[in-house]
């Protein structure tokens, strides 16, 4: 039997390259409506204890408005965050808090030869991931002992509002009048 490499063998791989093509059209969009960012929070060296024994809590939010105020945070979904800091005695310990969830607690190492020493091999780093299923509510660091913090490290993924150019937009008319 003879093999047909004619026609119908260039419909094939035209089908082929258009399915390809229309694939390509629609998984694009779908990758660009959702970016991941890094925001780097800085705190410059502060020292941050809790009064009395209670944790000191460090308001990420917050801190995150301060530093980038064009930032629009109700479209962010936090992902991780990463602690620069040192504790003085070595047994300092972080938690990170998303609404009502929390990770465990982490040791941030350091001592206290190296808590007034500002070179990069002294600072410890913390990587916690988001404990909750969505971002809603606070974002907050909670630290128990005496700490150094030189920066924090948010990674989120920013969801991207849909713009209406064509067809009919009830809110964007609604205001015109």
């Amino acid at each position: 039997m003879k093999k047909d490499n004619g026609k119908n063998g260039k419909a094939v791989w035209g089908l082929r390259i258009m399915f390809v093509a229309c694939l390509i059209l629609l998984t694009v969009p779908l990758s660009a409506m959702a970016s991941r960012e890094r925001y780097v929070l800085d705190f410059n060296d502060t020292q941050i204890r809790g009064y009395k024994g209670d944790a000191a809590t460090i308001f990420l939010k917050k801190s995150l408005k301060a530093q980038y105020p064009w930032v629009r945070i109700d479209n962010m979904k936090l992902e991780k965050v990463v602690l620069v800091a040192k504790s003085k005695m070595g047994h300092g310990r972080a938690e990170l808090r998303v609404g009502n969830w929390q990770t465990d607690m982490f040791r941030v190492s350091g001592s206290p030869q190296l808590f007034h020493d500002s070179g990069r091999y002294a600072f410890d780093r913390l990587r916690f991931q988001n404990p909750s299923k969505n971002s809603k509510g606070p974002w907050q660091i909670e630290l128990k002992g005496n700490f150094i913090v030189r920066k924090i490290v948010l990674v989120v993924r920013e969801h991207k509002k849909r713009e209406f150019y064509g067809g009919y937009n009830w809110h964007y008319d609604r205001h015109r009048r």
